[in-house]
């Protein structure tokens, strides 16, 4: 599987992934400009109060199980949420 590929197997997966907080509002996944064996994954969790930390530690957990020909690429994950702003 090449990059491209194994790119959009993730974002594929993880349009449906739960992970606890439900399905994620956006994903975003694209391979490395810079590097060409890491794959940059973004996620919006929309509003929720999941640990982002470790939501992103079994994000690529999870992908890895699911798709294991994604296994020669650097995965890095970055997950975020909307937090209610405090007044």
């Amino acid at each position: 599987m090449g990059i491209n590929e194994a790119a959009e197997a993730i974002e594929k997966f993880l349009g449906s992934y739960d992970g606890g907080s439900g399905a994620p509002v956006d994903v975003k996944v694209h391979p490395s400009g810079d590097d060409l064996d890491v794959i940059k994954i973004w996620v919006d969790l929309g509003p929720t109060k999941v640990n982002v930390g470790a939501w992103e530690k079994a994000a690529a957990a999870a992908i890895r199980e699911a798709l294991p020909d994604t296994g020669s690429f650097r995965l890095e994950v970055r997950a975020e949420v909307d937090r209610p702003s405090q007044m």
